[in-house]
């Protein structure tokens, strides 16, 4: 899980209100430089989000599979794919 300290900060820095962007959103087909800086917001936060789901995901299966969730956990600490429970 190879990420930056702060992945939610620096999204919400480069994309929240940034009205610079504008220009580039019109360029690539977007409706607004808002919906651009949306789904550039998204697109920043989603590694963390999908890594955080993992974290709950080796909680709930801890009680019921403490050696798979070590497996499982030990995968996502690697940074390779987690694949499914």
């Amino acid at each position: 899980m190879k990420q930056s300290p702060q992945p939610f900060r620096l999204a919400c820095r480069k994309f929240k209100g940034n009205e610079e962007s504008a220009r580039l959103a019109e360029t690539m087909g977007f409706e607004s430089g808002k919906e651009y800086n949306e789904i550039m917001f998204l697109r920043e936060i989603t590694h963390t989000v999908n890594a955080l789901n993992d974290m709950g995901d080796i909680v709930r299966l801890y009680s019921k599979k403490p050696d798979a969730a070590a497996a499982r956990l030990s995968v996502l600490l690697s940074g390779e794919d987690s694949g499914s429970v």
